[in-house]
């Protein structure tokens, strides 16, 4: 089992506070490596995504540069992002470090902007590692504006239904609607209401089974629900088994103001990304002799 180190790295630099601004110093000044940080080699850039959802013409797997070029169209404001450090440590001693960007944002109005529930339109682009050339692997908008400067809920539905056609599954239940696309190993997933359970084994070292039911495309405890990546070695987890992706459209009707969300992630990259970079890690830190160092003893 290999020991793993976390270290927070926010890229708070841009931001307008200068309390922000402060931290963001220490917090990269805690952060920096002490050597030079390990290389990932980029693989091949992955297929044609088959479903056609998008989020302002984006969808995971596209470029950074496409993203960037995106965000400039919509704003003169520097984006915002969050990086962290990944350290992992092997048994032996041997050491593998990165610096990690995970998001990139525009339209961020902070935690104050959003407690007071200020307009907003905020786009967020979940990014890989340089594994992956930064590419994301998830997209998400939210946007916030007066009620009548926003459809209603079944106008918003008709335009939706309109582009990518009837959803996997809706829910509407009071003041808020979710549409939910689902696309599995199999295309698109008409109706998920509509898909028996499926059944997870858990075999225990007494040889007791536990069994359990799950849904595709759902939130399920055996497996993870998102595409963050976080080392484990070895793993006895997987992303999401089975599913593809999921686009989801969430609408909440507030007095006076309605929030609309988009959220486009895609399991299959996220699953893609986390076993290369799995293996890269692992073959650097068992697979080759360590050069002695100069320290001045």
């Amino acid at each position: 089992m290999y020991k793993i180190t976390y270290f927070a790295n926010r890229d708070c630099c841009n931001r307008r506070s200068p309390t922000s601004f402060v931290l963001c110093l220490a917090l990269t000044s805690l952060a920096k490596p002490a050597t030079a940080e390990d290389v990932l080699t980029p693989m091949p850039a992955p297929e044609a995504r088959p479903y056609p959802y998008e989020i302002l013409g984006l969808q995971p797997g596209d470029s950074l540069e496409d993203v960037l070029a995106v965000y400039a169209e919509r704003t003169d404001t520097a984006p915002t992002s969050e990086s962290e450090v990944l350290r992992v440590q092997s048994p032996d001693g041997n050491v593998f470090e990165f610096t990690y960007q995970k998001f990139i944002r525009i339209g961020d109005v902070g935690i104050n902007g959003r407690l007071a529930k200020a307009d907003q339109d905020q786009v967020t682009a979940m990014l890989s590692s340089d594994v992956m050339e930064q590419r994301p692997m998830a997209i998400h908008r939210s946007v916030r504006q007066p009620s009548d400067q926003l459809p209603e809920p079944l106008e918003l539905k008709a335009q939706i239904e309109e582009t990518y056609g009837p959803p996997s599954r809706v829910e509407i239940n009071g003041r808020e609607m979710t549409l939910t696309y689902a696309w599995g190993e199999d295309g698109f997933i008409a109706d998920l209401d509509a898909l028996p359970p499926l059944v997870h084994e858990e075999t225990f070292a007494s040889g007791s089974v536990r069994r359990s039911e799950y849904e595709l495309c759902g939130n399920a405890q055996h497996y993870r629900n998102n595409i963050e990546y976080r080392f484990a070695y070895p793993r006895d987890e997987d992303i999401k088994t089975g599913c593809i992706a999921t686009f989801t459209v969430r609408y909440r009707g507030e007095p006076g103001s309605t929030v609309i969300g988009f959220s486009l992630e895609d399991y299959e990259l996220g699953r893609q990304h986390m076993a290369e970079l799995d293996r890269q890690i692992v073959e650097s830190l068992t697979g080759e002799e360590v050069e002695a160092s100069d320290m001045d003893l």
